[in-house]
Order: structure tokens, then C-alpha cells, then sequence
């Protein structure tokens, strides 16, 4: 199997379907990539025309990086270097390095079902109700209100509802949105002066579907068009499903009147797994990736990561892709190599990221009133993009959350800083023993 080719496919189904961009500039930009290389650190891209080789290599670099990101499970770097693909042997030598690797690297990126979706006392709820709306939108609970901490399935959820919707009517008009993804495509369509065509699209869809509506809280003209959405599609018996990371009551900033209407329908909220589920977990990622994983091992993971399914997933593809790479089964010791950044983490998330600034504060200098602030200068943004990287390392959180932690810093901007500091570790071993020190003072709070 061309393990490769798999991987560039699953890329290229993640920018097409979340990237935000459209099929034309898909096809003109990214489809003339391949990939050259990968050796588990670094990606190398290669495109032929040297024009389109500018403008990709400036504009798409950061999004590349996250496609790569989500699909594997962890950081990559990303280079996108001119190369003709008849140059000598280019092809076969990156064919061959995948060979000699042994098992090949397995990329899976099925879409979100309910089939997938791992079921348990901490979710069975809120699983449940997702499925009743998929099956009768607009008539069993609306709207649905999905909450729970960052990386424990509500993204899950909400693309299951949406694939079996599709599925059962093809016809229908299925939005599934971030709230970043609204509130930007609110502020374009006002420079655009075309807030007609804005309300076209939200107000006549059959069923709307908004990830992390938290971030909406404090944007009053977001706030004000999501409000008279939401009354719209009500009153005609559209279906609105939302996630959240609390319960409308403890969303700092909402209005009332958006919380009162959030809690129209049902609320359902999603725990942390336990024991048994993050085993099923890790087993069902595993039986994804075609990866066998010993008895030992397993456990052993389900031991160290506790509080996060996207950290359970992400453990799993990571170890697959260190012993495709190394060509060994997964033991004890690897596995503690391939997710020490992840093990001990048993804290809350927010406490975790707080012990996180405190620990680059004390390391860099810079308060963490200033880590956390707009402020420019050269020290406080080395410090704040360590802090970006690590939060992201340590607690899965998604690029939009940890934004909201650094004064709502946008999505692109956390990728590049997450993506600056890896590069930085490759270059300088004592830079990378900081960051390593650090994790693991956190990990032994």
C-alpha cells in the first residue's frame, strides 16, 4: 500500500471539507501538490510550476500544517519545495524510503458516523439524543445543546448528525459550522455589503449546526444575526443543533436572550471517559488504523491519558506512525516516548493550562498578565508562543480555544506560533530541552 498516497488523500479531504476555501482555489493551489518525503517530522511537498510554488508556499503553508495536524495527530513541519516530478529517481527514492520502513504508515480518515462513535456512561446521553435529531430533525429536540470539556467528542456528534442527514436526504441543506466559520462569514458578507445573501443561507437551511457557540458570546453583531437566525429557523421547524464548552448559563458575555433560547430544547452534556471507555477508545482508533496494539500497551495508555478522547486518538495515530517508522511493534517504553507530552495530565484542563503560563513566567520573565496580552514585544511573543505550543501539546485543546485564553487570538495565528515553535526546537537542542523541561514540570505538579 502507498502509505503515502494515503496520507496526502486524507489531507486533501480534510482542507476541501474544513479548510474554508472553495473548490476552484482547491484545485488550482493545493491539487498540484504531492509529497516528496516524510519522515515523521517533517513533510516535503513538491509542486512543479514555480509561479503557483510562490504563492502556495506564502499563503497555504499554515493550512497545510493543519490539515497534516488533524490527520495524523500530531505536529508536523511542512515544506513546500520547487521539484519536477520527472527529476531522477526523486519518486522512487521517497517509494522506496516508505518500503523500508516495513508496515506500511496506515492513514485512515473515515467520516464521522454514530457506527464510530464510542459509546459510554459518559456520553450515552448526549450520543442518544444526536441521534433521535438526526433521525426526526426539527420535531424531537430543538434546538440540541451539546456540552462538555475541549476533545471529548461534541465535533464527533455534530458531523454524525450531519453525514446522516445527508445521507437519509441528500436534497436538504446541512450547515455545519464553527462559530469562528459564522462570525467570519458574517464580517465578509457586511464588507461586501450582501447581508442578503448572508440571511439567504442560514435562514432557509434545513438544519443548522454551530461548533464551540461560545465564541460568539461579547460579538454583538454576531450575537444579533445569530439571534434572529436562530428565531427564523425555529419558527419554521428547521433543526439547531450547538456545542458548547459549558452550559448556556456559564458562557461569559451571552445575552440572556440567546441563553434563554439555547435552553428551548435539550441539553446534553459529555463527561470524560472512564477506565473501560478509553480502553474502547484506544481499541476502536487501533481497529481504524489496521495498528495492533498489546494488552499492556493498551492499558498502559489508557492509564496515562484520562481526561481527553482527542488526546486518546491522537496517542494511538502518533505511536502508529513512530513504529511504522522504526519498523517495531509498539512497547512500554515507545509508547512512553511517543505520548510523554501527554501522560500525567490527570488535572482539569484549566488547571493545567494555568499551571502551563505560570511555569513559562517563571522560565521566560514575562508575567503572565503580558504572556496573555496583545503585546509586541520580541520576549513576551517568544514566551506566549512557547505557552500556545505546550497548551496545545498538554491539553489537546483546539487552536480557536487556546486563541480565546491569549485575547482572542485568531485560529492562524496559534498555528503559526505552534508551528514556529516546533520549528525552532528542530534547530536548537537547548531551545527543545526548555520546552521538554517545562512539560515535564507541568506534568509533575
Amino acid at each position: 500500500m502507498d502509505s503515502l498516497s494515503e496520507l496526502w488523500d486524507a489531507v486533501c479531504t480534510y482542507v476541501r471539507t474544513t479548510g474554508g476555501i472553495t473548490d476552484s482555489v482547491f484545485t488550482l493551489w493545493i491539487e498540484p501538490l504531492f509529497i516528496d518525503s516524510f519522515d515523521g517530522e517533517t513533510v516535503i511537498l513538491g509542486i512543479e510550476s514555480e509561479f503557483k510554488f510562490g504563492i502556495v508556499e506564502k499563503k497555504f503553508n499554515p493550512l497545510l500544517e493543519d490539515a497534516f495536524f488533524s490527520v495524523l495527530g500530531f505536529p508536523v513541519t511542512v515544506e513546500i519545495r520547487l521539484i519536477q516530478k520527472e527529476a531522477p529517481e526523486e519518486a522512487p527514492r521517497a517509494a522506496a524510503a516508505a518500503a523500508e520502513a516495513g508496515d506500511d504508515l496506515v492513514i485512515n480518515n473515515p467520516h464521522n458516523s454514530f457506527e464510530n462513535f464510542v459509546v459510554g456512561k459518559s456520553n450515552n446521553y448526549a450520543y442518544a439524543a444526536a441521534k433521535k435529531v438526526a433521525e426526526n430533525p426539527g420535531t424531537a429536540y430543538n434546538p440540541l445543546f451539546i456540552y462538555g470539556k475541549s476533545g471529548l467528542g461534541k465535533t464527533h456528534l455534530l458531523k454524525a448528525i450531519e453525514n446522516y442527514m445527508r445521507s437519509k436526504n441528500p436534497d436538504a441543506s446541512i450547515i455545519y459550522v464553527t462559530s469562528e466559520h459564522f462570525t467570519n462569514d458574517i464580517i465578509e458578507h457586511i464588507r461586501n455589503s450582501n447581508t442578503v445573501a448572508l440571511r439567504e443561507k442560514y435562514r432557509r437551511a434545513d438544519a443548522l449546526l454551530v461548533d464551540d457557540i461560545q465564541f460568539i458570546a461579547g460579538k454583538n453583531s454576531i450575537e444579533e444575526e445569530f439571534f434572529h437566525t436562530f428565531n427564523s429557523l425555529t419558527e419554521d421547524g428547521k433543526q439547531i443543533v450547538l456545542s458548547s464548552d459549558n452550559p448556556p448559563n456559564e458562557i461569559p458575555k451571552l445575552t440572556e436572550r440567546l441563553k434563554n433560547r439555547f435552553e428551548w430544547g435539550l441539553m446534553a452534556d459529555i463527561q470524560p471517559p472512564d477506565f473501560e471507555m478509553r480502553v474502547a477508545i484506544i481499541k476502536n482508533k487501533a481497529e481504524a488504523l489496521r495498528f495492533v496494539i498489546p494488552d499492556n500497551v493498551l492499558e498502559f495508555i489508557a492509564e496515562q491519558v484520562s481526561h481527553n478522547v482527542r488526546q486518546l486518538e491522537g496517542a494511538v495515530k502518533k505511536l502508529q506512525a513512530i513504529c511504522a517508522l522504526l519498523n517495531t511493534a509498539p512497547t512500554i517504553e515507545i509508547t512512553k516516548d511517543a505520548i510523554k507530552e501527554l501522560m500525567n495530565t490527570t488535572q482539569p484542563v484549566s488547571v493545567v493550562r494555568e499551571r502551563i503560563l505560570e511555569n513559562v513566567a517563571a522560565a521566560t520573565g514575562v508575567s503572565v498578565e503580558n504572556i496573555v496580552s496583545d503585546k509586541r514585544d520580541k520576549n513576551i511573543k517568544d514566551a506566549r508562543q512557547i505557552a500556545m505550543y505546550i497548551i496545545r501539546e498538554m491539553t489537546g485543546m483546539s487552536l480557536e480555544e487556546i486563541g480565546k485564553c491569549f485575547n482572542g487570538k485568531t485560529h492562524s495565528t496559534v498555528k503559526h506560533s505552534i508551528s514556529n515553535v516546533a520549528e525552532r526546537m528542530d534547530r536548537e537542542k537547548d531551545f527543545k530541552a526548555l520546552i521538554e523541561n517545562l512539560i515535564k514540570n507541568v506534568q509533575e505538579f
